[in-house]
């Protein structure tokens, strides 16, 4: 019951999540590109002069279409990871950053990156079709950018799961009880936290996708050739727009569809 708990509850949460979040998703993306040099406000003008207010959602089919599996193994691959390591005695922050980790281990090679790459380029260009791409990259293609997209996932989990644990047990402590707000309030700090953590990782992700196969390294030197360090958390507003409210949101949906399915479960 707790596998398929995961499955439900993450599936529903992501969805909710990439919906309601998705114009800040699409402003980050293209404030990350290699040729971009415009502001927030700037970018998110130019995305309405290209197609009106639905150009925002641009690129978001293939995430919604791979965010079930991605959310539900990410929760699933988590409470897996986690539970084992308790049972030999792994407990702590130890387990919680290690079962992050690994749920962003999951996550990125089974659907991530695909996905990822699938958006970038129908961000880059509106004249693309999903089909197009698919077609156009091929399987081999579909893993541009997998060692900073895993490097990103993984920060992304071990950071936000370790905030939310830490924040959750000191307001269980606090009150007796966790609350719908509190588990908002929990993941929107997670979210802040997560991007301070993953965002150089996110950038070089970008750029390693939006166009041919890159080297990493050679990403990582051009960014900094161009802007320095600050470069490396280009976009981070728009990003930070998206994953906190985001996170408020997915933890939310995740603790609430939970409790709904514990209700059923012992009634």
């Amino acid at each position: 019951m707790d596998a398929y708990k995961n499955i439900i509850a993450g599936s529903i949460a992501g969805t909710t999540e990439a919906i309601i979040t998705w114009p800040t998703e699409n402003i980050k993306t293209q404030m990350q590109f290699k040729n971009s040099n415009a502001g927030f406000i700037q970018t998110a003008k130019l995305i309405h002069q290209t197609g009106g207010s639905k150009e925002f959602f641009r690129g978001i089919t293939p995430v919604l279409a791979f965010n079930i599996p991605k959310v539900a193994s990410r929760f699933y691959s988590f409470d897996i990871a986690k539970k084992s390591l308790n049972n030999h005695n792994i407990n702590g922050n130890l387990a919680t950053i290690s079962a992050g980790l690994f749920a962003g281990f999951i996550e990125s090679t089974l659907v991530t990156v695909p996905s990822e790459t699938i958006k970038t380029k129908l961000i880059k260009n509106n004249k693309l079709s999903v089909r197009n791409v698919v077609k156009m990259e091929g399987l081999r293609g579909l893993y541009q950018g997998y060692l900073p997209t895993l490097g990103r996932q993984s920060l992304n989990q071990a950071s936000r799961f370790l905030f939310y644990q830490h924040y959750k047990d000191m307001i269980t402590k606090k009150n007796g009880e966790f609350s719908s707000t509190h588990s908002f309030i929990g993941g929107v700090g997670a979210g802040v936290f997560s991007v301070a953590v993953s965002t150089p990782m996110d950038v070089a992700k970008t750029q390693m996708q939006e166009g041919k196969p890159a080297n990493i390294s050679q990403i990582f030197k051009d960014i900094y050739a161009k802007n320095g360090i600050k470069g490396f958390w280009r976009g981070s507003l728009a990003r930070l727009l998206r994953v906190a409210p985001g996170q408020g949101v997915m933890f939310l949906t995740y603790d609430g569809v939970s409790k709904f399915i514990d209700k059923i479960k012992y009634s």
